[in-house]
Protein backbone atom coordinates (compact mmCIF):
# COMPACT_ATOMS: atom_id res chain seq x y z
CA UNK A 1 0.00 0.00 0.00
CA UNK A 2 1.00 3.56 -0.46
CA UNK A 3 0.71 6.89 1.49
CA UNK A 4 -2.13 8.54 0.01
CA UNK A 5 -2.85 12.34 0.41
CA UNK A 6 -6.24 13.92 1.37
CA UNK A 7 -4.82 17.60 0.58
CA UNK A 8 -7.94 19.33 1.61
CA UNK A 9 -7.85 18.66 5.51
CA UNK A 10 -6.63 21.69 6.64
CA UNK A 11 -6.96 23.65 9.82
CA UNK A 12 -6.23 27.12 10.57
CA UNK A 13 -3.18 27.92 13.38
CA UNK A 14 -3.51 31.85 13.02
CA UNK A 15 -6.65 34.38 14.63
CA UNK A 16 -6.90 37.46 13.20
CA UNK A 17 -9.86 38.83 15.13
CA UNK A 18 -9.79 42.28 16.87
CA UNK A 19 -11.95 42.60 20.01
CA UNK A 20 -13.69 45.57 18.23
CA UNK A 21 -17.39 45.03 16.92
CA UNK A 22 -18.39 46.96 14.32
CA UNK A 23 -20.76 49.50 15.39
CA UNK A 24 -23.65 50.73 14.88
CA UNK A 25 -26.66 48.72 12.96
CA UNK A 26 -25.90 46.93 9.23
CA UNK A 27 -22.66 48.20 8.99
CA UNK A 28 -19.46 45.97 7.55
CA UNK A 29 -16.03 44.90 7.52
CA UNK A 30 -13.69 42.63 6.01
CA UNK A 31 -10.56 41.45 5.62
CA UNK A 32 -8.17 39.63 3.41
CA UNK A 33 -4.69 38.09 3.86
CA UNK A 34 -2.26 35.62 4.59
CA UNK A 35 -2.56 32.82 7.38
CA UNK A 36 -0.77 30.05 8.57
CA UNK A 37 -2.26 26.32 8.66
CA UNK A 38 -1.65 22.65 9.25
CA UNK A 39 -2.45 20.08 6.45
CA UNK A 40 -3.27 16.88 7.22
CA UNK A 41 -2.76 13.70 4.52
CA UNK A 42 -4.89 10.73 5.10
CA UNK A 43 -2.03 7.63 5.57
CA UNK A 44 -3.79 4.84 3.95
CA UNK A 45 -0.46 2.71 4.70
CA UNK A 46 -2.15 2.52 8.34
CA UNK A 47 -5.30 0.24 9.28
CA UNK A 48 -8.37 2.22 9.76
CA UNK A 49 -9.48 4.83 11.00
CA UNK A 50 -6.13 6.09 9.52
CA UNK A 51 -4.12 8.58 11.38
CA UNK A 52 -3.50 11.83 9.40
CA UNK A 53 -0.05 13.45 9.05
CA UNK A 54 0.48 17.25 9.15
CA UNK A 55 2.68 19.26 7.68
CA UNK A 56 2.86 23.73 7.74
CA UNK A 57 0.85 25.78 4.77
CA UNK A 58 0.02 29.10 4.75
CA UNK A 59 -3.45 30.51 2.77
CA UNK A 60 -5.58 32.90 1.58
CA UNK A 61 -8.44 33.91 4.64
CA UNK A 62 -10.82 36.24 4.55
CA UNK A 63 -13.05 37.49 7.19
CA UNK A 64 -16.05 39.68 6.69
CA UNK A 65 -18.40 40.97 9.62
CA UNK A 66 -21.97 42.68 9.88
CA UNK A 67 -22.71 44.33 13.30
CA UNK A 68 -26.86 44.44 14.24
CA UNK A 69 -26.28 46.12 16.97
CA UNK A 70 -23.20 48.31 18.34
CA UNK A 71 -21.56 45.84 20.01
CA UNK A 72 -22.41 43.16 18.20
CA UNK A 73 -21.97 41.42 14.94
CA UNK A 74 -22.42 38.21 13.12
CA UNK A 75 -19.18 37.27 11.06
CA UNK A 76 -18.01 34.63 8.59
CA UNK A 77 -14.43 33.43 9.01
CA UNK A 78 -12.37 31.08 6.40
CA UNK A 79 -8.79 30.19 5.36
CA UNK A 80 -7.85 28.42 2.20
CA UNK A 81 -10.09 24.74 2.16
CA UNK A 82 -10.39 24.79 6.42
CA UNK A 83 -13.49 24.72 8.12
CA UNK A 84 -15.58 27.46 6.90
CA UNK A 85 -17.02 29.32 10.45
CA UNK A 86 -20.34 31.52 11.06
CA UNK A 87 -20.76 33.28 14.84
CA UNK A 88 -20.97 36.26 16.81
CA UNK A 89 -18.41 38.66 18.21
CA UNK A 90 -19.52 40.61 21.07
CA UNK A 91 -17.94 43.71 22.57
CA UNK A 92 -18.45 44.42 26.41
CA UNK A 93 -16.07 46.49 26.77
CA UNK A 94 -14.17 48.88 25.16
CA UNK A 95 -15.44 51.26 21.82
CA UNK A 96 -17.07 50.04 18.75
CA UNK A 97 -14.98 50.76 14.87
CA UNK A 98 -17.54 53.18 14.55
CA UNK A 99 -17.00 54.72 18.10
CA UNK A 100 -13.19 54.95 17.56
CA UNK A 101 -11.54 52.75 19.91
CA UNK A 102 -9.51 53.82 22.99
CA UNK A 103 -7.64 52.40 26.10
CA UNK A 104 -8.83 48.74 26.58
CA UNK A 105 -11.20 46.39 24.29
CA UNK A 106 -12.61 43.01 25.49
CA UNK A 107 -14.65 41.04 23.61
CA UNK A 108 -16.15 37.28 23.22
CA UNK A 109 -16.74 35.30 20.21
CA UNK A 110 -18.45 31.78 19.26
CA UNK A 111 -18.69 30.26 15.86
CA UNK A 112 -19.39 26.91 13.95
CA UNK A 113 -19.12 24.80 10.29
CA UNK A 114 -17.31 22.75 8.68
CA UNK A 115 -16.56 21.52 4.78
CA UNK A 116 -16.57 18.66 2.84
CA UNK A 117 -14.19 17.35 0.09
CA UNK A 118 -13.74 14.16 -2.45
CA UNK A 119 -10.52 14.09 -3.68
CA UNK A 120 -10.01 11.56 -6.65
CA UNK A 121 -6.81 8.87 -7.41
CA UNK A 122 -5.71 5.49 -6.62
CA UNK A 123 -7.56 6.17 -3.40
CA UNK A 124 -10.60 8.17 -3.24
CA UNK A 125 -11.12 10.12 -0.37
CA UNK A 126 -14.68 11.31 0.70
CA UNK A 127 -14.57 13.58 4.19
CA UNK A 128 -16.99 16.17 6.65
CA UNK A 129 -14.80 18.27 9.01
CA UNK A 130 -16.99 19.37 11.96
CA UNK A 131 -15.76 22.49 13.59
CA UNK A 132 -16.56 24.48 16.80
CA UNK A 133 -14.68 27.70 17.87
CA UNK A 134 -14.38 30.50 21.22
CA UNK A 135 -12.02 32.87 21.80
CA UNK A 136 -11.57 35.98 24.45
CA UNK A 137 -9.80 38.68 22.56
CA UNK A 138 -8.39 41.54 24.77
CA UNK A 139 -7.14 44.73 22.89
CA UNK A 140 -5.25 47.72 23.62
CA UNK A 141 -5.24 51.56 21.67
CA UNK A 142 -2.12 53.43 22.36
CA UNK A 143 -3.35 56.04 20.07
CA UNK A 144 -6.07 56.27 17.34
CA UNK A 145 -4.36 54.49 14.88
CA UNK A 146 -2.02 52.06 16.76
CA UNK A 147 -3.28 48.83 18.81
CA UNK A 148 -1.98 45.52 19.88
CA UNK A 149 -4.40 42.30 20.41
CA UNK A 150 -4.24 39.11 22.03
CA UNK A 151 -5.83 36.17 21.96
CA UNK A 152 -6.60 32.53 23.50
CA UNK A 153 -8.84 30.78 21.65
CA UNK A 154 -9.87 26.53 22.13
CA UNK A 155 -11.68 24.76 18.70
CA UNK A 156 -12.65 21.85 18.05
CA UNK A 157 -12.79 19.42 15.00
CA UNK A 158 -14.27 15.87 14.10
CA UNK A 159 -13.01 14.26 10.79
CA UNK A 160 -15.24 11.75 8.84
CA UNK A 161 -14.65 10.43 5.75
CA UNK A 162 -14.63 6.84 3.65
CA UNK A 163 -11.70 5.53 1.51
CA UNK A 164 -12.44 3.48 -2.20
CA UNK A 165 -10.57 2.17 -4.70
CA UNK A 166 -6.62 0.67 -4.03
CA UNK A 167 -7.69 0.82 -0.54
CA UNK A 168 -11.42 0.95 1.71
CA UNK A 169 -12.03 1.66 4.88
CA UNK A 170 -13.31 4.56 7.45
CA UNK A 171 -11.44 7.81 8.22
CA UNK A 172 -12.38 8.57 12.08
CA UNK A 173 -10.16 11.38 13.90
CA UNK A 174 -11.30 14.22 16.67
CA UNK A 175 -8.94 17.25 17.37
CA UNK A 176 -8.73 19.76 20.21
CA UNK A 177 -6.78 23.01 19.45
CA UNK A 178 -5.56 25.73 22.12
CA UNK A 179 -4.44 28.71 20.77
CA UNK A 180 -2.55 31.60 22.17
CA UNK A 181 -1.57 35.22 19.51
CA UNK A 182 -0.82 38.30 19.94
CA UNK A 183 -0.93 40.52 16.92
CA UNK A 184 -1.40 44.18 16.15
CA UNK A 185 -2.85 46.69 14.22
CA UNK A 186 -2.50 49.99 12.42
CA UNK A 187 -5.74 51.65 11.14
CA UNK A 188 -6.01 54.62 8.63
CA UNK A 189 -10.02 54.53 8.37
CA UNK A 190 -11.39 53.52 6.41
CA UNK A 191 -8.49 50.41 6.20
CA UNK A 192 -5.92 48.59 8.45
CA UNK A 193 -3.14 46.65 8.28
CA UNK A 194 -2.71 43.42 10.87
CA UNK A 195 0.00 41.20 11.46
CA UNK A 196 -0.13 38.38 13.95
CA UNK A 197 1.94 35.49 15.46
CA UNK A 198 -0.03 32.60 17.22
CA UNK A 199 1.08 29.26 19.00
CA UNK A 200 -1.62 26.72 18.66
CA UNK A 201 -1.17 23.14 20.01
CA UNK A 202 -3.36 20.37 18.43
CA UNK A 203 -4.09 16.96 20.04
CA UNK A 204 -5.71 14.61 18.16
CA UNK A 205 -7.50 10.59 18.75
CA UNK A 206 -6.03 8.78 16.44
CA UNK A 207 -3.31 11.03 15.06
CA UNK A 208 -0.05 12.53 16.35
CA UNK A 209 -0.11 15.61 18.56
CA UNK A 210 2.02 18.57 18.13
CA UNK A 211 2.57 22.47 18.12
CA UNK A 212 3.13 25.04 15.32
CA UNK A 213 4.20 28.70 15.40
CA UNK A 214 2.70 30.68 12.51
CA UNK A 215 2.25 34.00 11.34
CA UNK A 216 -0.40 36.22 9.16
CA UNK A 217 -1.23 39.49 7.74
CA UNK A 218 -4.32 41.04 6.67
CA UNK A 219 -5.92 44.06 5.06
CA UNK A 220 -9.18 45.52 6.00
CA UNK A 221 -11.51 47.80 4.92
CA UNK A 222 -14.96 48.68 6.85
CA UNK A 223 -17.92 49.65 4.52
Amino acid sequence: MATGCATKLRFPTNRMISPESVGGAFNGEMELGQQGQVEGKVDVSQTSPYPMKFEQRTGMSFFGAMSLIENFDFYWNHTASAPSLIGGRWQFIGGSQLAGGSGHSLAATGAFGGNEHEIEGPTDVEFKIGATDFSLIHGYWFNSVWQIFETIAYSSYTVTGELSGDNVGTIKDKGRQLTGAVGTALVFKPGKLKLEAAYSKLDWSNSKDDSYLSYALTLGLNI
